[in-house]
């Protein structure tokens, strides 16, 4: 009896004052069904103040896998409620950041205790506990999330409350924690595969993977407007960069490019070598015209960004980034295609085949961006004919169109 009591009272805490039995409860049937990180601490915080927790403030910080942040961490204030905050990696650098809660707990550090009313101090932040005197909070306690594959997680309390927590409520707290791991692990999982996703193919089509799109041959037919855009003389730049300097320019030239067209809902569904495939679906009324003004305004602000780029990395002794654009609209079929074990979505169609082939004239025409006469015929903004070409594969010839005044780069 005396070994069930003690375990029951590490799993739940002390049986006298506010009970943690009834979180549990709901954080093990409807708060793992929470769609994420903000309903969650927004449910639970809202129990625990009406079981009579003294909390003003509680943050939940989650390390996570993704080539732009390095956390995620869900934040809620008694007066302001919930909010989240994706950090970049950059945030490790930061002073605040060195000698933190945050830091000392994933270095593997203990729980911090800091009540100022005591003098008791037992980390060496300064700078974070300004924060917390000005939020006149009389106790805090951060404590150490631990997930399955030993990540160090962190999540903290604080309140305003004169005696600030009892012994009794630390040690539920403590408790509380063993509940909130795995259901912030799952969060974790969710955002990691989403990102992954988003990352890999892009967030359209992330969203078609995670609604279960995931069998070889499922597509959809979609009208778009199709982006093609390559590389000026990028054999050269093979032959005479060296291969570090040469994944440098192509990162550049795809993050510069991604700048530009994502605003404007454009997806990039491919990176073939130095050729970049970009969707910007017509979702809704009057969705080409939208689709289509949409790519060729994408273009203009790539070519437009693009002096500033290269001036750059002239002053860096490096080549410039010269790309040339085709585009055009039609109907695609947005699918999943590969073997059996290897699959990627792609589009295919006559759509597409015309804008690399649109793209591969830029040459020709002396000029950084053409499309097709159905694409100008969408166009809120003049257009220019340069005249009527053959394109390899393609049957007859071909009206090529640019804006007017062309783009001049």
């Amino acid at each position: 009896m005396t070994a069930l009591l003690c375990s029951r009272e590490k799993l739940l805490g002390p049986s006298e004052g506010w009970s943690l039995a009834p979180i549990a409860e709901w954080l093990l049937t409807e708060g793992q069904r929470a769609h994420n990180a903000e309903a969650l601490v927004a449910g639970l915080t809202e129990r625990l103040l009406i079981l009579g927790l003294p909390l003003d403030r509680l943050h939940v910080s989650v390390e996570t896998l993704h080539p732009q942040l390095i956390a995620w961490s869900v934040s809620w204030f008694k007066e302001t409620g919930t909010s989240i905050f994706l950090a970049p990696h950059a945030v490790s650098l930061r002073p605040d950041f060195k000698g933190s809660p945050i830091e000392h707990i994933r270095a593997g550090g203990a729980e911090i205790r800091y009540r100022p009313a005591l003098g008791l101090l037992e980390h060496n932040q300064p700078s974070f506990f300004d924060d917390l005197v000005q939020e006149q909070i009389s106790d805090y306690v951060a404590l150490p999330m631990v997930f399955s594959n030993g990540t160090r997680n962190f999540v903290s309390f604080g309140s305003r409350a004169a005696e600030g927590f009892s012994d009794d409520d630390l040690a539920k707290l403590r408790a509380l924690v063993l509940f909130l791991t795995p259901l912030f692990e799952t969060l974790e999982l969710r955002f990691l595969s989403k990102t992954l996703l988003e990352t890999y193919v892009g967030p359209r089509t992330a969203d078609k993977v995670l609604a279960g799109s995931i069998k070889r041959g499922d597509s959809e037919v979609i009208q778009a407007a199709i982006w093609y855009s390559d590389l000026r003389n990028f054999t050269g730049l093979t032959e005479s960069l060296p291969a570090a300097k040469l994944i440098e320019l192509l990162n550049e030239y795809c993050e510069h490019v991604a700048a530009a067209a994502a605003p404007r809902g454009g997806e990039i569904l491919q990176f073939i070598g130095d050729a970049i495939l970009i969707v910007f679906a017509a979702d809704g009324a009057n969705a080409l015209r939208i689709a289509a003004n949409n790519a060729v305004d994408a273009a203009i602000d790539a070519f437009n960004g693009l002096a500033v780029v290269n001036h750059r990395r002239q002053r860096r002794q490096e080549p410039p980034i010269r790309f040339g654009v085709g585009l055009h609209v039609g109907t695609v079929t947005h699918g999943n295609i590969g073997s059996p074990s290897r699959l990627a979505f792609n589009v295919v169609g006559g759509a597409v085949n015309r804008a690399a082939r649109l793209e591969a004239q830029t040459k020709d025409f002396d000029t950084p961006l053409l499309f097709s006469s159905d694409l100008a015929a969408l166009l809120s903004q003049p257009s220019r004919k340069l005249g009527e070409v053959p394109m390899r594969g393609l049957v007859g010839l071909h009206t090529v169109h640019t804006l007017d005044p062309p783009i001049e780069i």
